[in-house]
């Protein structure tokens, strides 16, 4: 079922941004969204401490991480509230939340649940190649990183719609 995101809580968890001294060094949550109403979200393998994507949050999204403890995210492609797991499986279990300094980042360590991955492409990883370029070349070239998919996505998501926009 969708969710455009701005149903489910009407409390929040979050505190007015009052001063410096309260966001940086204060106890009180108190994240600063985008004019977009977004804050990005770095997410790592708690574990192994592994890059596995980049995304956004909106405050029901970072409301809901918190309250259930699985990573809930806003998907810009698709405009709509984003249970990580919630079509394929691939669940991430919230094992620590941690919010940046001037707290317009959050960055989640989650452990993973179904077939070990995060990439909607089939990879562990969202990061999966990496950036090659010396003088001799005119453009960089990508490398793969992972030499395998961990799953189909064909076999998981069907004719669903690819949330990559060109």
């Amino acid at each position: 079922m969708a969710d455009d995101g701005q149903s489910g809580t009407d409390r929040s968890f979050f505190s007015d941004r009052i001063s410096i001294e309260q966001v940086e060094e204060g106890h009180t949550l108190a994240p600063k969204f985008d004019s977009s109403g977004l804050i990005t979200c770095v997410t790592t393998h708690a574990d192994s401490g592994e890059v596995l994507m980049l995304g956004y949050m909106n405050e029901d999204a970072l409301t809901r991480t918190i309250e259930s403890g699985e990573a809930h995210y806003w998907s810009r492609s698709r405009q709509q509230l984003w249970h990580k797991g919630g079509t394929s499986g691939h669940i991430q279990t919230v094992v620590e939340i941690r919010i940046d300094d001037d707290q317009d980042a959050v960055w989640l360590r989650v452990r993973l649940r179904g077939r070990q991955a995060s990439c909607h492409v089939g990879y562990r990883s969202c990061f999966y190649r990496t950036i090659n370029w010396n003088k001799a070349q005119s453009a960089p070239t990508l490398s793969f990183i992972e030499t395998g998919k961990v799953f189909d996505p064909s076999e998981i998501y069907g004719d669903a719609p690819n949330p990559t926009i060109l």
